[in-house]
């Protein structure tokens, strides 16, 4: 949740920081500025969350990091750790996840990998896990540089499945 804070509260700074901007070089222009800003997030979200993550390979790749920064991450790496040294575990993992996200985002990918509940099965993953894996994915998602709309999009959807993911 202070995640999802801490992007609004950026994503309107910027847009504040940008109108003070053009209010010092112009007043008239500040109205101008506005309403590129609004254009602009009125395209981003017509367009598909899918296309926004770069599609298959924007997507694929984020995945990839993904994968990295889980196993660098010393709260949940033990959680990923089992499939370093099995290569074929590791990569239909990494492709059901691909195509989670791909299904998830409006790409029209199909997804046949388990449901939440029974993919998380028996991790007795934390709040604080979940909290640092969707941690992990922003900060892959700032390395791709994905807009903050779509970060915001991204992190809905993951925080959606919160309570089928935290052991109860």
């Amino acid at each position: 949740m202070k995640t999802t804070k801490i992007l609004i509260i950026l994503f309107i700074a910027s847009i504040a920081f940008s109108c003070n901007e053009a209010k010092k070089e112009a007043p008239e222009k500040v109205e101008e500025v506005a309403l590129k800003t609004e254009v602009k997030s009125e395209s981003i979200k017509e367009e598909s969350l899918y296309n926004r993550l770069g599609a298959e390979d924007g997507i694929s790749a984020i995945v990839e990091d993904i994968v990295v920064a889980h196993l660098a991450n010393p709260t949940i790496k033990d959680s990923f750790s089992h499939l370093e040294n099995n290569p074929e575990q590791m990569n239909v993992f990494k492709q059901h996840v691909k195509d989670f996200f791909g299904a998830g985002s409006g790409g029209g990918v199909a997804y046949s990998g388990r449901d939440m509940p029974t993919a998380h099965k028996g991790l007795n993953i934390s709040g604080i896990e979940f909290v640092e894996g969707i941690s992990d994915i922003m900060m892959v998602l700032d390395k791709h540089n994905i807009d903050d709309e779509s970060k915001k999009d991204v992190l809905y959807i993951l925080f959606s499945f919160k309570s089928q993911i935290i052991a109860q």
